[in-house]
This record gives structure tokens, C-alpha cells and sequence, in this order.
């Protein structure tokens, strides 16, 4: 599994997934301008950890 950060919130850990040829969160808490930043740390976003359907069915 792939985590980071999007954007200026270093707290919250967010379960990357690959969309075309960018990684974004899994919940889809992303604009197109938000860099994502991958760390090695558990996932703490209650939206990603919430999903339990495949990664393209998550993205909003």
C-alpha cells in the first residue's frame, strides 16, 4: 500500500492509489493543483480508511 499526504495537511495519511499516471487519495480529498506527497506511515484518514470498494470506485 501507498500513503502520503495532499497539500499542506501533513497530519492526516492518505491511502494513495494511481489515477492515469498520478498518484491521488484513495477518499479523493485532492484538487488537481494539491501536490501529494508519499510517505511511509499508517493511513489515518477516516475516508480512505472507510472504503472498502476497489480504488476506482472510491475516487470522487
Amino acid at each position: 500500500m501507498t500513503t502520503g499526504t495532499v497539500g499542506r495537511d501533513v497530519l492526516t495519511v492518505h491511502e494513495l492509489i494511481w489515477a492515469g499516471d498520478v498518484l491521488r487519495p484513495r477518499c479523493g480529498d485532492a484538487g488537481l493543483e494539491d501536490e501529494v506527497v508519499e510517505w511511509r506511515r499508517s493511513v489515518n484518514c477516516p475516508e480512505c480508511l472507510r472504503c472498502t470498494l476497489p480504488p476506482s470506485a472510491c475516487l470522487r
